[in-house]
């Protein structure tokens, strides 16, 4: 039982499975004779607490990108070539004033 629970928890993890399939899965295994009627109810009130979890984590992490979007920072390679635009400038800097002496 152990294993199986371990097994299905880890299919969840997803939070795209639905609580039909849930539901059916639990039901083939009790036909199966894998799970008792009490093991089954228990694996199936786990199965859908993690789901609930996993899909608030995705909505948590959808509202933190948009928090990240609304703070109209730069990325990482925006930042890489402004760095090495500064470089290129200032390298035509150092050649100028080079010159001039």
């Amino acid at each position: 039982m152990e294993e199986l629970k371990k097994l299905l928890l880890s299919a969840v993890g997803a939070a795209a499975i639905s609580v039909e399939k849930i539901d059916s899965t639990v039901t083939e295994l009790i036909e199966k004779g894998k799970l008792s009627v009490k093991e089954s109810k228990e694996l199936r009130e786990e199965l859908v607490r993690r789901k609930k979890e996993s899909e608030e984590d995705l909505v948590k992490k959808e509202d933190l990108n948009e928090i990240i979007d609304s703070l109209n920072l730069i990325s990482k390679r925006e930042l890489e070539l402004l760095e090495e635009r500064v470089a290129k400038l200032e390298e035509q800097m150092r050649t100028v004033k080079d010159t001039d002496i």
